[in-house]
């Protein structure tokens, strides 16, 4: 599943603001990124390799991000800022950190660019919960 640029057509100046606090890091195969539970202060944005995101219970569940500009933590954007499940590195992977309190700022001083980044999110979350849906019903 390719998800589209939650980012495009957002201003250059916008863009920056945020750009100036990102973090891009390279971890290797088995690393966890984040754990289902914990407290979730970062977004991520996969810029190569290979993230499963999962949910452990009666049934395991399973999502690939494999796609470069992919985004996953979006629980960092919004309350209570609890992951909802685990990212793992399938493969060496590297990845944008985007602190998700910086993000919150950016869009407070941005609010039509904020709205439309979180509309877009908002999309790729009901995508993946359609996904699930499926899995688990299959």
């Amino acid at each position: 599943m390719h998800e589209p640029d939650p980012f495009k057509g957002i201003p250059s100046h916008v863009i920056n603001e945020i750009a100036e606090h990102v973090a891009v890091e390279q971890f290797p195969a088995g690393h966890v990124l984040f754990e289902k539970g914990k407290f979730a202060d970062t977004l991520y944005i996969l810029e190569d390799g290979a993230i499963d995101i999962s949910v452990v219970g009666e049934k395991r569940l399973s999502l690939a991000v494999n796609e470069p500009g992919e985004m996953f933590g979006w629980s960092a954007l919004v309350e209570p800022n609890e992951y909802t499940a685990t990212a793992q590195c399938v493969k060496e992977s590297k990845v944008i950190k985007v602190d998700g309190e910086l993000l919150a700022r950016v869009f407070e001083r941005h609010p039509s660019e904020g709205l439309t980044v979180m509309r877009r999110l908002a999309g790729v979350v009901a995508s993946r919960l359609v996904s699930s849906y499926q899995e688990i019903l299959a």
